[in-house]
């Protein structure tokens, strides 16, 4: 598949007529007071705040399962609480982004981590749609706030496979808002070098039907 870099813009709908065609992600920049709270609460974390998931899965062939075990993430997570500034400006931009395109049908129910990339940190490829924390609900949104300027480690890109099947990497420039379709396959790459912090998120809503 093909690989596309894009730049942090702000995305409008496409027409055709009177059909509007809806994008799979759409992005947005922190403004620089969200941004320097946001780094001040990091700044408080201690390591003891963060746990460290590594998971791994079992390869299936044809219904037998192989012996080989991939491990499909690794990272250390910080879960903020509801009232503090990361879970505020994430749902922000979730209502914000969601009001002017999607406009699904929400709850007031947002999950949110605050996900740390050391070196050979990373999440391959998967979907985020599916059941919630609360039942009845589903995860319909996704998103990913950068926080560490690029320069600051290699690899550890954000890339999603759009409605065209081609996958795109997200803009790795400081304070890029990303939110997207939850049914997006999507992975975070191996970290070279440094390491990468990001908000990530899911908004969550009555089943589609």
């Amino acid at each position: 598949m093909e690989t596309v870099e894009i730049k942090t813009e702000s995305r409008k709908l496409h027409s055709s007529g009177t059909h509007e065609f809806i994008q799979p992600y759409y992005l947005e920049t922190l403004q620089k007071k969200e941004y320097l709270e946001i780094q001040e609460y990091i700044s408080n974390l201690s390591d003891n705040d963060y746990k460290f998931n590594k998971n791994t899965e079992f390869n299936h062939y044809d219904g037998y399962q192989d012996k080989i075990i991939e491990k499909y993430r690794s990272c250390k997570i910080h879960y903020p609480k509801q009232d503090t500034i990361l879970p505020r400006v994430g749902r922000d931009y979730f209502r914000l982004l969601n009001n002017k395109f999607w406009k699904y049908d929400l709850e007031d129910v947002f999950e949110f981590q605050l996900i740390k990339y050391d070196v050979g940190g990373n999440y391959n490829w998967h979907c985020d749609y599916g059941t919630a924390e609360r039942p009845g609900l589903i995860r319909k949104l996704s998103m990913s706030i950068q926080l560490t300027p690029p320069e600051e480690y290699h690899g550890g890109e954000l890339s999603v496979v759009n409605y065209q099947n081609t996958t795109i990497n997200i803009s790795t420039d400081l304070a890029t808002v990303v939110v997207f379709d939850s049914k997006l396959p999507h992975k975070v790459h191996p970290v070279v070098w440094g390491q990468r912090l990001s908000l990530v998120g899911w908004a969550n809503g009555p089943r589609f039907r």
